[in-house]
């Protein structure tokens, strides 16, 4: 369990830094459109411009809150209980089938 939290813990912090690096990538590709948007006619330039704004709202906003890992330790122990279920009831069904069929072939 501790070795999951460290993964969870060192996975955050890579996603972190990540998005660190895309806001700064982010505001050097604004910094440049603006400059090439400043050549550009007034009306092109407001559309880059609010595009750019766009593009960094989408990238500057807060992560969403996580699942807890107890919670998702939960749904996916709930998850493989029922896969097991459907998969034992499936593989019953389909013997039914194939000795009803087989028995239908045999009869003809």
């Amino acid at each position: 369990m501790e070795e999951l939290q460290r993964a969870y813990r060192s996975a955050m912090s890579q996603a972190q830094e990540s998005t660190a690096k895309l806001t700064s990538f982010a505001a050097s590709l604004d910094k440049n459109k603006s400059i090439d948007s400043s050549a550009a006619n007034s009306s092109s330039s407001a559309a880059a411009t609010y595009s750019a704004d766009q593009s960094r709202l989408l990238l500057a906003r807060p992560p969403r809150q996580f699942v807890s890992l107890w919670t998702c330790s939960k749904l996916c122990a709930i998850c493989f209980v029922a896969g097991v279920v459907v998969g034992y009831t499936l593989k019953r069904r389909v013997r039914r089938w194939a000795s009803r069929l087989l028995r239908r072939l045999k009869d003809d």
